[in-house]
C-alpha cells in the first residue's frame, strides 16, 4: 500500500512540474478580409508587460515585414496594406475573442489562450 501511495504521489508531482514549465501563449491572426486572406497567424509567448501590440511588432520585425503605427495605439500598415485615416474606407480592426475591440492593440494585454485578430476591413459606413 505505501508503494502505491508513493507512486501515485510521485506521478502527481511530475504532473504538476511539467504544467509548471508550459508557456502560456494567446494565438494571433492578421488577415485581409478584403480579399478573404490570412496573411499571418502565429501563438506568442505571454510576458509580463507584453501587449497585443508589443507581441505583433514582435513578430513582424522578427519575419521582416514593414508595419506603421497610427495615433500610438493602432496599425496604421502592415506590408502594403494601409488604412485610410482620412476617409476611413479601410482599416485595421481588432477583435480580442470574438469581440469587437474596444481598446487598441498597445492598451491590451493577452491572457493565456486569448484569441487576438486583426483584419483589413472595408468600412461599413
Amino acid at each position: 500500500m505505501k508503494k502505491i501511495i508513493a507512486i501515485v504521489l510521485a506521478l502527481v508531482m511530475v504532473l504538476a512540474f511539467a504544467a509548471c514549465g508550459k508557456a502560456e501563449t494567446a494565438k494571433f491572426v492578421i488577415t485581409d478580409a478584403v480579399n478573404d486572406t490570412v496573411l499571418y497567424e502565429f501563438e506568442a509567448e505571454l510576458t509580463e508587460g507584453a501587449t497585443a501590440g508589443s507581441l505583433i511588432e514582435e513578430y513582424l520585425t522578427e519575419n521582416g515585414v514593414d508595419y506603421t503605427i497610427y495615433d500610438g495605439d493602432m496599425l496604421g500598415s502592415i506590408g502594403e496594406l494601409e488604412q485610410d485615416a482620412e476617409n476611413w474606407s479601410v482599416y485595421w480592426a481588432c477583435y480580442y475573442n470574438g469581440e469587437y475591440a474596444t481598446v487598441g492593440l498597445w492598451g491590451y494585454t493577452p491572457a493565456a489562450g486569448d484569441l487576438i485578430e486583426v483584419k483589413f476591413e472595408e468600412s461599413t459606413w
